[in-house]
């Protein structure tokens, strides 16, 4: 076996109106019901421009049990961050100060990339690379 890319990162989340609409209107996601989901779920498929799951969000408290043990908000012990490939390096810092969202550049242009460093309402840290920016 062999790894090839990163399929979809799944998020608990105990606001899940919240949460899409970070996705959608912060990184551009389209949000999208997930079939796959039992009845009873509450979740959305947040899909790339391609139509592409990327963020995959589940409502903590409409899963019985499953998630009791897990406080989105809180430390998230040995996960650190998410690392995303993005276009669109000034417009997405135009966006975000649109937005008044918290971030923080990291320029590595001597090695060709620009970073971006945000949370999202979960305390999800993402890194949004722009290579050649």
């Amino acid at each position: 076996m062999r790894v090839i890319g990163i399929d979809h990162i799944n998020i608990l989340t105990d606001d899940l109106e919240l949460t899409a609409t970070f996705y959608e209107d912060v990184l551009g996601l389209t949000r999208s019901e997930n079939p796959a989901i039992a009845s009873g779920i509450a979740g959305y498929w947040m899909r790339d421009a391609t139509g592409a799951p990327i963020v995959h969000l589940i409502d903590r408290g409409t899963v019985s049990g499953r998630y009791d043990a897990y406080r989105p908000g809180e430390l998230t012990n040995a996960l650190h961050h998410v690392a995303l490939r993005c276009e669109g390096f000034k417009a997405t810092c135009a966006r975000l100060d649109e937005l008044g969202c918290d971030y923080r550049v990291n320029d590595l242009s001597h090695i060709g990339l620009m970073q971006i460093n945000l949370r999202d309402p979960n305390a999800v840290n993402l890194e949004l690379n722009f290579a050649g920016s």
